[in-house]
């Protein structure tokens, strides 16, 4: 692997991300993953790149590969520069086998690749991959980052800013009065109400919990409970869109069929699973199904990714020192000090996190 590529490359990159950059400096001199195999399965964007650099560095023998979903691409800019760089780049996940250390992994697709052996312990980027991981039968440690105040930084705060603007960059430039339902009120889903809230947009929140219900209604949100009803129907058939950010699979055909939404309705998914179900088919979302905000260029900006995949990157060094067995959130000294670091460094309040 030509390391000096990928720098040249990365050097050209636009954008804040000083916890990488400091993880580029301690890991080129300290190499703590001297030889260390990792696979390395998440979207593979320019961002990604940042990613890549400190590993390298710090000693790693990396395969990368890239997220298996539908309708998600692989930016072609990263995949020719780790070509000609000479990393080992398989985007095929069928055709990857062999034995790694440490995988740092998105949406639990590792457990699924059957020629491929962990020896070491694993690193969950995700919501939709921590069922799959909890429920592992392994004592090798796995940490799930979506178990952290962190992860709710970026989920709220950076999934909420790339909703808003994929829906403005692919759907319509204007969202002031856009009458919108949105399916899931957690870390993701009140992020994404905060920015459609900011741009003016008539919101409604559906969700199953209670409490949800009443934190959206306190926030001034019309309120639903996600079941069949002829009042959740015509909210539906009533809207411009419904955004989906709940993580459960096929979630609108268990409530109601194809035939009774309104074909009108744009249907838009923002999480990594199928939430629309079998019976509708791709072409009936937006993006055939695809995480709206993986058509930007920047799914998440790096400015709120940056600490995310410096945590995902260190926890290695977590697992390598004989982390917890089994499967545990982020470790605490990875979490709340990189959430205050990131809102002192940028002035910004994140209390809305901690719900």
């Amino acid at each position: 692997m030509d390391i000096q590529k990928l720098q040249r490359f990365n050097s050209a990159y636009v954008g804040d991300f000083p916890f990488l950059k400091d993880l580029v400096s301690e890991w080129a001199q300290t190499r703590p993953l001297e030889g260390i195999r990792i696979l390395h399965n998440i979207p593979l964007t320019r961002e990604t790149m940042l990613k890549l650099e400190p590993l390298y560095l710090g000693g790693a023998d990396v395969t990368v590969t890239h997220l298996d979903l539908p309708g998600l691409e692989p930016k072609p800019e990263c995949v020719n520069l780790l070509e000609e760089a000479g990393a080992t780049l398989e985007l095929n996940h069928r055709r990857i086998s062999g034995t790694f250390d440490i995988a740092l992994d998105c949406c639990a697709q590792v457990p699924a690749m059957e020629n491929v052996r962990i020896e070491r312990g694993y690193v969950e980027l995700t919501q939709s991959g921590t069922p799959v991981y909890s429920n592992l039968e392994t004592d090798l440690p796995i940490y799930s980052l979506d178990l952290s105040k962190l992860k709710c930084l970026e989920g709220m705060f950076g999934t909420g800013e790339a909703c808003v603007r994929a829906l403005k960059q692919f759907v319509t430039p204007d969202l002031k009065d856009r009458k919108i339902v949105l399916f899931g009120y957690g870390k993701v889903g009140r992020g994404i109400a905060r920015y459609l809230s900011a741009e003016g947009a008539n919101l409604t929140v559906v969700d199953i919990r209670d409490d949800y219900l009443e934190s959206a209604a306190s926030a001034g949100f019309s309120a639903l409970r996600s079941t069949r009803s002829p009042e959740l129907l015509d909210a539906i058939n009533g809207s411009y869109a419904v955004i989906f950010a709940t993580g459960f699979s096929g979630l609108l055909q268990s409530l109601f069929s194809p035939s009774e939404i309104n074909d009108d309705v744009l249907l838009v998914n923002m999480g990594a699973d199928d939430e629309f179900g079998d019976d509708y088919p791709p072409e009936r979302v937006v993006a055939n199904k695809a995480p709206l905000n993986f058509l930007l260029d920047s799914p998440t900006t790096m400015f709120f990714i940056d600490p995310i995949f410096t945590a995902h990157n260190r926890c290695c060094e977590n697992i390598l020192s004989g982390g917890t067995q089994g499967f545990s959130a982020l470790p605490a000294e990875l979490d709340l000090p990189l959430v205050n670091a990131w809102s002192q460094r940028y002035g910004i309040d994140v209390s809305d996190i901690y719900f």
